[in-house]
C-alpha cells in the first residue's frame, strides 16, 4: 500500500464517522469520531484552548489538520455534535435575519433549514447573526465568558464549477482564513461534482498557498439542508462527500 493510499483509507475513516453522523434534520445523533482521533493528532476541546490563554498551534502536517478542522467542525454541526442555544421568538429572528441578508445578495436566497442549520455552534456557545451589510463572519460563536469560540460565514452557490475557487479564495481574508465556510449549492448538485470543485480550487494552488487555508474548512449542503461533503481547503485532496 503506498502512503498516499494509506492516508487516503484513514481520512476516509475519520471523516464518514463524523459525516454519518449529520443527517439533514438538524438533530445531534451519536458518533464515535472522539475514538477515531488520536491524542497525537486530536485538537484540545476550544474550551482547554480558552483556559491556556494561548493561541492554538497551526498543524503543518495533512492529517493533523483534517484531525483538527474535523473534530472543530463536528463540534459545530447542526445534525453532528452541533449545540442549537437559540429558541422561540429569537431562533425566529436570527433565520429571518440570515435569510433576509442572503437574499440581497447576488445568487439564490438562503433556505430556512440552511439558516437554521448555521446556528447550530459548539457546546456552551451562543451564536449571534452578525447582521447585514458586515463582511466576515455571518454568525459568530461566543462562550459565556465572551470569547468567540468560533466563526462562521454562510455563502450560497450557484454558478459554474471554474467560478467556485474565486469564491472561495474571496470568502478566505474575509474569515480571516479561520473557522467554517457554510456553502448552500444549487439543486440537483450532488457530492461529486462538490468534489469536483473543491479539486479546480486545490488544482490552481501551491502548497504553499493551500497551507493559508488550513485553519479552514468548507461544509456543503443542499438547499434542504442535506450535507453534500466537509472538505479542507487547506490540506489538497482531504475530505470525503457527503
Amino acid at each position: 500500500m503506498s502512503m498516499r493510499t494509506g492516508t487516503s483509507a484513514f481520512l476516509a475513516v475519520v471523516l464518514s464517522v463524523v459525516l454519518t453522523g449529520c443527517g439533514a434534520d438538524g438533530e445531534a445523533q451519536p458518533s464515535a469520531v472522539g475514538q477515531s482521533l488520536s491524542p497525537a493528532t486530536a485538537a484540545p476541546a476550544a474550551s482547554e484552548a480558552a483556559a491556556s490563554g494561548e493561541p492554538e498551534a497551526a498543524p503543518v502536517n495533512p492529517v493533523e489538520v483534517l484531525a483538527r478542522n474535523t473534530q472543530r467542525a463536528y463540534a459545530a454541526c447542526g445534525g453532528c455534535g452541533g449545540v442549537l442555544a437559540l429558541s422561540g421568538a429569537d431562533l425566529q429572528a436570527a433565520i429571518d435575519s440570515l435569510v433576509a441578508e442572503h437574499s440581497k445578495q447576488a445568487g439564490p436566497a438562503l433556505t430556512r433549514k440552511n439558516a437554521e442549520l448555521a446556528l447550530y455552534g459548539p457546546a456552551g456557545t451562543t451564536p449571534k447573526v452578525a447582521g447585514d451589510n458586515v463582511q466576515g463572519y455571518d454568525v459568530l460563536f461566543y462562550d459565556a465568558s465572551g470569547k468567540l469560540v468560533l466563526g462562521r460565514q454562510i455563502k450560497t452557490f450557484a454558478g459554474k464549477p471554474n467560478q467556485f475557487p474565486g469564491r472561495l479564495s474571496d470568502a478566505g481574508p474575509n474569515m480571516q482564513y479561520d473557522g467554517e465556510l457554510l456553502v448552500q449549492v444549487a439543486p440537483g448538485v450532488d457530492a461529486a461534482a462538490v468534489e469536483g470543485m473543491m479539486k479546480r480550487f486545490w488544482g490552481n494552488r501551491s502548497d504553499a498557498r493551500l497551507a493559508t487555508y488550513q485553519n479552514m474548512w468548507v461544509a456543503f449542503r443542499s438547499p434542504d439542508g442535506r450535507p453534500l461533503g466537509l472538505w479542507m481547503p487547506g490540506a489538497r485532496g482531504m475530505g470525503v462527500p457527503g
